[in-house]
This record gives C-alpha cells, sequence and structure tokens, in this order.
C-alpha cells in the first residue's frame, strides 16, 4: 500500500508540474478575470481544461502525501481486513 501511494504521489506531482509548464508555455496571456485584450473562445477553454486538469493532479498529490504522512505517523498497516 505504501509503495502504491508513493507511486500514485511521484506521478501525480510530476502530472501537476507537466501540466502546469504547458499551461504557462502555451497560455501565457489567458488570465479571463485579469486580462482587457479579447482572446478567441477555444483558448479560454482549452486554458480551463489544462487549469482543472492540473488542479485534480495536485488534488491526488496533496490527498496521496496526506495518506503517506498518516500511515507513517500513525504506524498502521494499511490492509483490508476481512
Amino acid at each position: 500500500m505504501n509503495r502504491a501511494l508513493g507511486l500514485l504521489f511521484a506521478g501525480s506531482a510530476i502530472a501537476t508540474a507537466a501540466l502546469v509548464l504547458f499551461y504557462n508555455w502555451f497560455f501565457p496571456d489567458a488570465m479571463p478575470l485579469a486580462s482587457t485584450e479579447p482572446l478567441l473562445a477555444w483558448r479560454f477553454e482549452a486554458a480551463f481544461v489544462v487549469s482543472a486538469a492540473a488542479w485534480t493532479a495536485a488534488f491526488v498529490a496533496a490527498a496521496s502525501a496526506l495518506s503517506l504522512l498518516l500511515i507513517a505517523f500513525t504506524g498502521r498497516d494499511a490492509t483490508v481486513g476481512r
């Protein structure tokens, strides 16, 4: 269980970093509420999808990191009882 959570944390942290870099590289000017310059609608939609995926990956990374910390500090075995 610890190995699976560790892999989940590492994968989602890497995915978050990659999506944030992708967002900053391809949509540097896509700030819907702060920008007065008109952008194409598809750029806003694409930026929203990439941003939502990045936030979801960040949440998964945070949840798995919290689970790993709780398992480490409580010292419990993370198995499902039958």
